[in-house]
């Protein structure tokens, strides 16, 4: 941009352009540029493919000439119907955005496609695999199909012959089944928008089976049923769904997403509905069999009511019978009952001992018996012992005999007494003294008149000290008085 001439007033003005800044000119290429390139179409090969753990893609598009970078966000990744490859030849739709920091534009991709060779396949096997990761592939999943719906649904053409013959089959079958049908387009672009709208109508209608057909074409032409969002709606399609696109060798996304996949139109059209008179057959056999199944039951009622009744016409037999039952239930009662009051009588017998055993005036019995049992011992022991003692006693009296002073004066001796005392010597006494003599009868009441302290007083002792030898005192004792 060149400044006007004398607005600054210098001289070099009209010389020299005036210089703009980067931003200025990122800014004016981005107004320039940008509007331009906003919807476009780009091929090329895809190069140093990046995926970023947030989903979003980083990759060159190059030809022999040129290279841009590219860039998809992870909510356009999501939709993508394939995953692209270094070296893979695409077709990216999106717009040319440039980055001022970087001063660099790059393509902001919104579709992408695989081109060339195989790059249907390759989408319609990507294709497969996801929905195959994710289960609506699974023979689990699979419904099956009601036996006698009662209105079906159809999604196809209403000019297709398929339609034609779908209904011929399926009137020739069951006629008069309600049939409704769902208007949509088969073929070309858009045509699996119109079969998925179309499927949710049928849905919403209340129908109790869904048919999915077409006639047969060319892989082109059978390409929409190929589509993602149309499988998915048939795999979320609350009512069963039959598929019947193409021939028999033709094999769509759709078939295998259904749950059951028909051949032709005729085929699905055999496969939802019953043949009506075989059905009819079928109901008059089987009301031919219930008919003769109920004669032959009530016939073998009746023979066991004969029966019954045949029992019941001798009240008497059965009275009888009943009798003799009563009779062996009284006895093995009665003899439950006495064997009952024999145990009970037992365990009160018991009960009773170990009472009595337990009882204080038993115990008192036992006690004093026991007291008496020993009052005897002890008697008997006293007895014995008084008799020892009493042998003891005779012993010793027997053995103190001789030292008593009563025998000894009953064999003719006599103690002398001098006022209380024992005279034991003669010395002991004086002339003059008055002495008693105790005898075994009696006494005497003596005075001493002489005292012989040497001679023996008994005759025939011959030794000293003994009576009648040796010399002595000789005493004379003077008789006083005697007392018996």
């Amino acid at each position: 941009m060149a400044a006007r001439a004398g607005e600054t007033g210098d001289l070099f003005a009209q010389v020299k352009p005036r210089a703009i800044s980067v931003s200025e000119l990122t800014r004016a290429l981005r107004v320039a540029v940008e509007p331009r390139f906003k919807d476009v179409w780009v091929s090329g090969e895809v190069a140093n493919l990046r995926r970023q753990s947030s989903g979003h893609l980083y990759f060159s598009l190059k030809d022999e000439g040129a290279c841009v970078n590219a860039v998809v966000w992870a909510s356009a990744a999501r939709r993508l119907p394939f995953a692209p490859k270094d070296g893979q030849e695409v077709l990216a739709r999106g717009f040319v955005e440039i980055y001022p920091p970087h001063g660099k534009y790059q393509l902001v991709v919104n579709e992408l496609e695989p081109r060339g060779a195989g790059a249907q396949a390759l989408l319609l096997q990507q294709l497969k695999e996801r929905l195959l990761a994710e289960g609506l592939l699974d023979p689990a999943r699979k419904r099956a199909l009601p036996f006698l719906p009662r209105r079906v649904g159809v999604a196809t053409s209403p000019t297709a012959a398929a339609l034609k013959d779908f209904l011929r089959v399926l009137h020739a079958r069951f006629p008069g089944l309600p049939v409704l049908v769902a208007p949509c387009r088969v073929q070309g672009a858009g045509a699996a928008a119109t079969v998925t709208a179309a499927v949710k109508g049928l849905c919403r209608a209340g129908v109790d089976v869904i048919v999915v057909t077409r006639g047969g074409g060319s892989q082109e032409d059978l390409f929409e049923f190929n589509d993602e969002r149309l499988a998915r709606a048939l795999a979320a399609c609350p009512v069963p769904v039959v598929s019947a696109v193409g021939h028999e060798i033709d094999v769509t996304v759709a078939d295998l997403v259904a749950d059951v996949r028909a051949a032709t139109p005729t085929h699905a059209a055999e496969l939802v509905a019953p043949v009506k008179d075989e059905l009819e057959a079928g109901l008059r056999a089987l009301r031919a069999r219930l008919t003769r199944a109920a004669g032959e039951a009530v016939a073998g009622r009746r023979r066991e009511l004969r029966a019954l009744k045949a029992e019941l016409s001798d009240p008497k037999h059965l009275l009888s019978e009943q009798r003799h039952r009563l009779e062996d239930l009284l006895r093995a009662g009665e003899g439950s009952v006495r064997e009952r009051l024999r145990e009970e009588r037992q365990r009160q017998e018991s009960l009773r001992g170990r009472l009595q055993r337990q009882e204080p005036r038993a115990r008192l019995r036992l006690l004093a018996s026991r007291a008496e049992a020993a009052t005897r011992r002890l008697g008997s022991w006293q007895a014995a012992t008084f008799r020892r003692e009493e042998l003891r006693l005779e012993r010793l009296k027997s053995r103190l005999a001789p030292a008593n002073v009563a025998e000894v004066l009953k064999r003719g001796f006599a103690l002398a007494l001098a006022q209380d005392r024992v005279l034991r010597r003669s010395g002991e006494a004086a002339a003059g003294d008055a002495l008693r003599l105790a005898l075994s009868e009696g006494w005497l009441d003596v005075v001493v008149t002489g005292v012989d302290a040497g001679s023996d007083p008994l005759p025939g002792r011959s030794r000293a000290g003994e009576p009648g030898s040796g010399p002595g005192k000789t005493a004379s004792v003077e008789r006083g008085s005697t007392r018996d």
